[in-house]
């Protein structure tokens, strides 16, 4: 009888944590009708002790999203230097301006993108990069792609520079940063912006030749249907996607407009219409062409260069193609091989 008594005291004690009597059960009780109106009693460690079920919903609301920040305002500095530019742009229209001239125009430009992108936190090797020279051999943009960005064509910037051009390698927005951002900045977005850029350049009056790597060399090939530049570098082209054939057939049927597609075609549909337009274009051109890719291209398909040297209607088209050195062509044979063979075929 006594093993069983206290068998049961036992028991009482484990249901009311810690003392064994009625009274002491409804004092419990109490506590916890209390509670339950007043919510959780934080622990000493400044906790709850009520647990959540899963799937409940949070005693508190969610924060709200954070707001994205207010653009900042353009310093004196910048307000004056665009003022300078547009007024340059105004005063000399219907003519070619002359060699001091035109780099008085570049060099103000310079300025003004290196003023506004400083300001804007943009880290060095992503800002934008332009040199102009008075006694020059003509003018050379540069167009990165979406996993590169300005800093991987600087270096041959600075060897065409040194070899007598002006060189302006623009920046794209949203383009060569991490993630999926790309699919904020459509596609023809940036190639207005490159127009603009090759404007500026051709403002001089002289040869201006267009370097295009990866998506870059897509916007190239559609520069090429509005203006005429003097040729085309299409450095690891970006022209044919990694994508699946029902991919690339929404795509041609201009599907990936609609939202209830987006999962289908992926983030990058913007690219691969981009791409697919880009295509259409190459046979029209009358542009002479270099084409350089790697066979382990691991983001661009090798197809797109066999694809560029079946269609170029050119007859100083070129077209090479390099066993291994992946996406990032220059990174691997620029200094010792492309260098040179860019610059000998721009002065033709």
């Amino acid at each position: 009888m006594s093993n069983d008594g206290n068998s049961k005291q036992g028991g009482g004690r484990r249901r009311g944590g810690g003392g064994g009597g009625q009274g002491r059960r409804r004092t419990s009780g109490s506590r916890r009708n209390t509670r339950s109106a007043q919510g959780p009693a934080p622990s000493p460690r400044g906790r709850t002790t009520a647990r959540m079920a899963p799937g409940a919903a949070p005693s508190q609301p969610p924060r709200p999203a954070a707001q994205p920040e207010k653009a900042k305002k353009p310093s004196p500095i910048t307000q004056n230097l665009t003022l300078t530019a547009w007024d340059l742009a105004r005063t000399r229209t219907g003519s070619p301006d002359t060699p001091r001239g035109h780099v008085m125009t570049l060099r103000t430009q310079q300025r003004l993108i290196a003023s506004f992108e400083r300001e804007r936190d943009i880290p060095d090797p992503d800002r934008s990069f332009l040199r102009a020279q008075e006694k020059t051999s003509g003018s050379v943009l540069m167009i990165h792609g979406v996993s590169t960005g300005p800093g991987d064509l600087r270096e041959l910037a600075n060897y065409l520079y040194d070899n007598g051009y002006n060189v302006y390698v623009l920046r794209l927005p949203d383009y060569g940063t991490p993630g999926h951002t790309i699919s904020e900045v459509s596609w023809e977005s940036a190639l207005n912006q490159t127009r603009q850029c090759f404007d500026l350049l051709a403002r001089g009056g002289g040869k201006v030749h267009v370097v295009g790597m990866g998506f870059g060399a897509a916007l190239a090939l559609h520069l090429s249907r509005e203006v005429q530049p003097a040729s085309l570098v299409l450095l690891s082209p970006a022209i044919m996607p990694k994508a699946t054939l029902a991919q690339r057939l929404f795509v041609r049927l201009r599907l990936h407009h609609y939202k209830f597609m987006h999962r289908f075609v992926g983030w990058n549909a913007g690219l691969m219409e981009g791409m697919d337009r880009a295509r259409s274009n190459v046979a029209k051109l009358r542009v002479p062409i270099y084409g350089v890719q790697c066979e382990d291209d691991d983001l661009a398909s090798p197809a797109s260069l066999r694809f560029l040297q079946r269609k170029s209607r050119h007859k100083a088209s070129r077209f090479q193609v390099f066993p291994t050195g992946g996406h990032a062509i220059l990174a691997e044979h620029g200094p010792r091989v492309l260098f040179k063979e860019i610059l000998n075929f721009c002065n033709g």
